[in-house]
């Protein structure tokens, strides 16, 4: 029987969700697996879980076809793996063109033998008004349907992992120069994108919810003030989970005339259950989230 160990990120839910359909998929085929946040589980103690295991997984958001900053400080953060077989597998709305095979660049490095890689088409999250093109939606009809068809592919994908027969999407030329098209200058741009989020004190209520959100520390609040530290990882978390909307990406507040922010896969997600005081955040304002 396979033990199979899984490490995710995720910034609104969306790789939450895959990693968990996933891992479901996984036992129902005959598999022992477990998902862990990485902002949950250092990378000594995930060190530890992938050596007792008999493959590793990793999932992350992609994030202009390349891998969002923690996951990139997770990977480099864990120990030799010494051949370890390994899926990787990122979550996008369109396209990554080489999304899975950019995580197996910083995986080989360390040692895995990575053998299974996946792209996930999911509901779009990214709500910010400066992308008004960008058509999210909140319909749960909409959503459950782009839900369903990402379950069939990631059927398909724990059904080759559990057969041990090998399969990577997008490792290939045409696949990687797609991605650059987007990673080159996502990359050039990325330092001057880490502090654009701000705050609409008319709209805020001091809630203090968007600090134990924020998965790099970004966000602070001395009880009457709000300041960021310029390290955003540009996850959306604090923008799309604001009860009331108040955070403001480049200057500008969410258009509530296009609909409340994106608030995760299913009805009533709680994003607690994504980072490391998730306790806490689960009971913090009862009815919000849970």
């Amino acid at each position: 029987m396979h033990k199979i160990a899984l490490f995710y990120f995720s910034g609104t839910g969306n790789t939450w969700w895959a990693s968990e359909e996933l891992t479901r998929l996984l036992r129902e085929k005959g598999a022992a697996a477990e998902a862990f946040s990485i902002e949950k589980i250092t990378p000594g103690e995930a060190g530890i879980l992938i050596k007792e295991a008999s493959i590793a997984g990793f999932g992350y958001p992609i994030y202009g076809s390349d891998l969002p900053q923690p996951v990139k400080n997770f990977i480099l953060g864990l120990p030799a793996a010494k051949n370890k077989k390994c899926f990787v597998f990122c979550t996008q709305w369109l396209w990554s063109g080489d999304g899975a095979r950019t995580g197996a660049g910083f995986l080989r490095p360390k040692g895995f033998d990575v053998r299974w890689g996946e792209h996930f088409l999911m509901p779009l999250n990214v709500c910010v008004p400066v992308l008004p093109f960008f058509l999210f939606t909140n319909d749960r009809t909409k959503i459950d349907a782009v839900l369903g068809r990402a379950s069939l592919r990631i059927e398909r994908f724990a059904a080759k992992i559990v057969s041990g027969q090998p399969f990577r999407r997008g490792f290939n030329p045409v696949s990687f120069s797609l991605g650059c098209m987007q990673r080159v200058p996502y990359r050039i741009v990325y330092s001057r994108l880490q502090d654009d989020i701000s705050v609409d004190r008319e709209r805020c209520t001091s809630c203090g919810l968007c600090t134990r959100l924020c998965p790099s520390g970004n966000l602070a609040f001395d009880g009457k003030a709000f300041s960021t530290r310029g390290n955003c990882y540009l996850c959306l978390r604090c923008y799309n989970f604001c009860p009331v909307s108040a955070i403001k990406y480049m200057h500008r507040q969410h258009n509530l005339r296009r609909g409340e922010p994106y608030r995760g896969p299913v009805k009533d997600f709680n994003p607690g259950i994504l980072c490391a005081r998730g306790t806490e955040l689960l009971t913090h304002m009862p009815g919000q989230f849970c």
